[in-house]
């Protein structure tokens, strides 16, 4: 029997064991420069969008600021 794929809401609501703040590794420094960086959950991403109003906008860099204030990382 084949394996059902996960529907778009179980993929939202699967948070492994994120939300997590990391170190930055010599290889990442690169590109993001020094600190700490947070991998957040899908559902929290998710919730920030939502809180958008309706005909207004929000960027990525916004969105990585929010979590990043909220998780206490340099870079969201």
């Amino acid at each position: 029997m084949a394996k059902l794929k996960k529907t778009w809401r179980e993929k939202l609501h699967d948070s492994r064991d994120m939300p997590k703040v990391v170190e930055i590794t010599e290889s990442m420094s690169q590109r993001w420069g020094t600190g700490t960086v947070v991998i957040p959950a899908p559902i929290e991403v998710d919730e920030i969008m939502r809180k958008v109003p309706r005909g207004r906008l929000i960027t990525i860099n916004q969105i990585r600021g929010v979590l990043a204030k909220r998780h206490n990382a340099s870079i969201g």
